[in-house]
């Protein structure tokens, strides 16, 4: 069901929270969410940034200054494990709320994913997802008392994706995906237009979003694996 108001896509039930992926269309979601409320998000709606430690550095600028031009409060959130020495596979995980300055650049949540799973992430086992984002969120999110029995969760889907909007479902009972992008019908095209006429952007290299997200991560395919690995080797160390 589309927890949102019909007349306002925008306008959430609450208590919900923002997935901010670090990328354009989370960012033009974030946007039209905090000016649907009048330039203030409300205190039960929740704007998370899950940092894996492998973005690119412009991925975390973008994010610093979405909070510095439009006064949100951005909770940056990794994944951390408490140290079990002697059994390494059995350290229970927890979320810890780091900034811009302190967020981890060196691939150390994942690594410590790894080490804990004992296992690398596959095509079919994203453990790197369900782990260093969703659950990490989920278990961060229970610590407010306004969310410990459930939120929605608007995710930056857009019209021009339905095949990624109609695979979307809950990952738990407290967890409810909402794509108001979609019910507002907005394109790619509508995106890049609005990113034109802002003060700032997302400045990746290399064009386009290539190196969006986890710059190596093993979805992209070989052909942009192998150019991000000619460019910008430095980023293929943890890998």
């Amino acid at each position: 069901m589309q927890k949102t108001l019909r007349s306002n896509p925008y306008k959430l039930e609450q208590p919900a929270v923002v997935q901010f992926s670090g990328g354009r269309t989370s960012g033009y979601l974030l946007k039209h969410i905090i000016d649907a409320y009048g330039g203030k998000l409300p205190e039960d709606i929740i704007v998370c940034f899950q940092n894996t430690g492998l973005e690119h550095e412009k991925t975390l600028e973008f994010i610093r200054d979405c909070e510095l031009n439009w006064g949100v409060d951005i909770h940056w959130i990794e994944y951390d494990v408490k140290e079990d020495k002697d059994n390494p596979t059995g350290s229970d995980y927890f979320p810890k709320r780091v900034t811009f300055e302190t967020a981890c650049r060196k691939g150390e949540p994942f690594k410590k994913m790894v080490i804990r799973q004992g296992h690398l992430p596959t095509p079919l086992a994203r453990t790197c997802t369900s782990y260093l984002k969703v659950r990490t969120a989920q278990r961060y999110l229970k610590q407010f008392e306004s969310h410990k029995d459930g939120w929605v969760s608007a995710l930056g889907l857009r019209f021009d994706e339905p095949h990624r909007v109609h695979r979307v479902k809950p990952d738990t009972k407290f967890d409810e995906p909402i794509c108001p992008l979609y019910y507002a019908e907005v394109t790619e095209q509508m995106v890049l237009d609005f990113w034109r006429d802002q003060p700032f952007d997302l400045n990746l290299p290399l064009g386009g979003n290539i190196a969006g997200n986890c710059v190596g991560c093993f979805l992209k395919g070989r052909p942009k694996t192998e150019t991000l690995m000619k460019e910008m080797p430095e980023h293929f160390d943890v890998w």
